[in-house]
């Protein structure tokens, strides 16, 4: 029981962490004057390829 919960919340918390970088993946900031490359992994969360 204890093992398909932890497994169930883990996969809440992926779905959730995949979310929030798509959407800052894909946004920009007009208030950063510093902004570092971002890393290569990221490219898979954007909309245009």
């Amino acid at each position: 029981m204890k093992d398909k919960l932890s497994k169930s919340v883990a996969k809440g918390v992926v779905s959730a962490l995949n979310t929030f970088l798509r959407a800052d993946a894909n946004s920009a900031s007009c208030c950063i004057i510093y902004q570092p490359k971002a890393p290569k992994d990221l490219a898979r969360y954007r909309r245009k390829k």
